[in-house]
């Protein structure tokens, strides 16, 4: 049998179009899923804010313990907190310029880092993406504001998975069975059992074994207003300011963006004290309410006097809150930050003039976002002999001569 050379060569011909027809569309396509999909690790620093942390990385194998801070951790890496201990992990895009989220881990807490990465190219639409394991424990998760790629953080527990894609404040716990998770602020997707439910603010849910999720549940609420500083100040709080000199500057509160929250700005510089800062109406009655604890992320950059001053009531920030008590009588619980330190005798650690300050004031590390949960406050004003029927009023202010700081997500949570 002869072959036919007319047939052969069209046949070569037509393979070798087909050929080149499918590179031409696969080599571009392909190219084009490579760049859009190729990633960078994050940068991340995790820090020590008080008690006993524990961190393995997958090269090392065994638990380190922390102290002070860790940077660039990788997949893998697991972070323990022993009991009433706390540290805080600080997602950083690789070019170093901008926070992209944060997770503060409370007291008896296992998580696990996933993964953390950044779109290689500009070009990319793809987003931040930050993934962790809470095995056990609790966690509040925030995603950074002002940043110019969307972020994407989502946080596995043995029973859910919680996806955030909004600004906001968010609180994921891993009790025995079943996981609790709130949202102070923002937009979170619960996942469970092939079933999705959002929640917005002040909503909460829990997923147990095997379940879906619970469904939308209230019972815990922020009674401060606009305590995200996402609208003007003029929104529900008052400024004030007082000042020793007329002559010199009394300071000034701003919103501002800063490493990824949005926060105010107390600053002053000058010769003499001075105090700025704002205050909020409450008139809330809460004879009958179970719980009452305060929430803030604070930022202390500047102060130069240590431990508040001679008399402790000059802090970089300061907390007031004022309440009648249930024999008609006025009452005031206070509470400072500072990071500069004495070990002077003379120098208090507390209000010393103040009408009731329970408790020293907090230490926190200088230029690093420090979260702060109070003691169940119903509780805290009835051991001191002063129950509380009303709260009258918080207030948040900076005091000294020069100062510098920073304060958001500011939460009063109420439980009725």
């Amino acid at each position: 049998m002869h072959s036919n050379p007319q047939r052969t060569a069209w046949t070569v011909l037509i393979i070798a179009f087909v050929l080149f027809l499918s590179l031409a569309i696969t080599v571009p396509f392909g190219v084009r899923i490579i760049l859009l999909n190729s990633t960078r690790e994050q940068n991340n620093n995790l820090a020590l804010s008080s008690g006993s942390v524990y961190v393995t990385r997958p090269t090392v194998g065994v638990p380190e313990a922390l102290f002070g801070s860790m940077e660039n951790l990788t997949y893998g890496t697991y972070i323990e907190t022993e009991n009433a201990s706390r540290s805080g992990i600080s997602f950083i895009n690789p070019d170093k310029t901008e926070i992209l989220g944060n997770v503060q881990f409370y007291g008896d807490t296992e998580a696990q880092l996933l993964s953390h990465t950044t779109p290689r190219f500009k070009f990319s639409d793809r987003p931040h993406n930050i993934t962790l394991m809470l095995s056990r424990g609790r966690l509040r998760a925030s995603v950074a504001v002002g940043v110019e790629r969307p972020v994407t953080m989502v946080i596995h527990t043995p029973h859910a998975e919680i996806t955030i894609q909004r600004p906001g404040s968010y609180s994921v716990e891993v009790i025995d069975n079943q996981s609790l998770i709130s949202v102070r602020e923002g937009i979170a997707t619960v996942s469970a059992q092939y079933k999705n439910l959002r929640l917005t603010k002040d909503e909460r849910t829990t997923v147990n074994t095997g379940e879906p999720p619970a469904g939308i549940l209230f019972g815990e609420r922020n009674i401060i207003d606009n305590g995200s500083f996402s609208r003007p100040l003029s929104d529900n709080w008052t400024t004030y300011q007082n000042r020793q000199d007329a002559n010199e500057s009394a300071g000034s509160i701003d919103i501002e963006l800063h490493n990824g929250r949005t926060a105010l700005h107390f600053l002053r510089r000058g010769l003499h004290w001075a105090e700025t800062g704002i205050r909020q109406d409450l008139g809330l009655d809460v004879r009958d309410y179970q719980t009452l604890r305060l929430h803030l992320a604070t930022w202390l950059d500047f102060q130069d006097l240590r431990n508040c001053g001679s008399l402790g009531s000059e802090c970089p920030l300061m907390v007031r809150i004022e309440y009648q008590d249930t024999s008609g009588n006025k009452q005031e619980w206070l509470q400072g930050f500072y990071y500069l330190s004495s070990d002077n005798q003379a120098l208090p650690k507390r209000c010393v003039t103040c009408s009731a300050s329970a408790a020293d004031h907090v230490k926190v590390q200088h230029g690093r976002w420090h979260i702060y949960d109070s003691p169940e406050l119903m509780n805290v004003f009835s051991q001191s002999g002063r129950p509380a029927a009303i709260i009258e009023s918080i207030s948040f202010y900076a005091s000294g001569h020069n100062f510098e700081s920073y304060l958001a997500e500011v939460e009063l949570q109420a439980i009725e």
